[in-house]
Parts: C-alpha cells; structure tokens; sequence
C-alpha cells in the first residue's frame, strides 16, 4: 500500500496515494507553493470498508464496471465550509499500467478521480460481458431456370 501515483495537469500536480490520500499541489522549483489534501482514505478516518463498492458506470454505449474508494476528512473548502472530498474508481485496462486518467470537480470540493489499472481486470465484476455468439449457416438459392428456347 506504498504505491503514489501521479497526474500533472496545468497549474496543479495530483498525488494519489492509495489506501491513503488524494492530494493537489503546485511546486516551484521544487518547493509546494499551494497543497491541498482532497481526500484521506475512509478506513483511515473511522468510515471502514463500508465505503467501498463495486458499481456499474451505464452513462456511454457500454455500461462499464469500477470498484470506488472514498477519500474524505480533506482541506477544508473555502466555499462550502466542508472538508473536501474524492471519490477514486479504479477501471480495468488491460492495455496500460496503474494511471490517473482524469480529475474532475463533480462539484465544489467534491472530486472524481478515474484510475486505471490491469489489477482488478480478472475479478468477475470486471469482465466485459459479451453477447451469445451464435453461428450462421449459408446455403446456396435455388436460381430459377433460365427461359432458354432450343431451337
């Protein structure tokens, strides 16, 4: 559970840790400037293992399995007054390694964080369900005979 992971995008660095914490920062020239805990995780802060769960993602064509994680007990949020809060769904890839593939503010101090990993791909709950395959079987038509005279 010593794994962080890291995801640059513009001003801000994100730091994923797991089993531990979601982070932002920016650095200049090697010293945080600005951090901002997004999230600890929930075993660590008296929620359990009740906050984890397998769910179904059924907003694009291919309805797609992630297990979630919740980060919570982050920085307090200078808009809302609450301590900021991340959800982390780890999907399957089989084609890549561990990687933050996006961050997104769902809300105001509310994140959602989409890691991919080839780790959790052979769990039943992750495989791409695919539909019966059933064979097709052709034969030629019957051709009518031509209306050929014989004279």
């Amino acid at each position: 559970a010593g794994s962080c992971f890291y995801r640059v995008e513009g001003w801000w660095t994100y730091e994923f840790c797991y089993q531990k914490h979601f982070k932002q920062f920016h650095q200049e020239n090697n010293v945080n400037t600005a951090e901002f805990m997004l999230g600890l995780y929930a075993s660590e802060n008296g929620q359990g293992d009740g906050s984890k769960d397998i769910k179904v993602d059924d907003s694009s064509k291919q309805e797609v399995a992630y297990y979630r994680q919740q980060y919570t007990l982050g920085t307090k949020c200078d808009v809302t007054g609450d301590p900021r809060v991340t959800e982390v769904q780890f999907r399957c890839a089989t084609d890549s390694l561990n990687v933050i593939a996006s961050v997104k503010e769902r809300s105001t101090c509310s994140y959602v964080v989409v890691f991919y990993t080839p780790l959790i791909c052979n769990h039943p709950a992750f495989q791409h369900k695919q539909d019966p395959v059933r064979n097709i079987e052709c034969y030629p038509a019957a051709s009518p005979a031509p209306d050929v005279t014989v004279t």
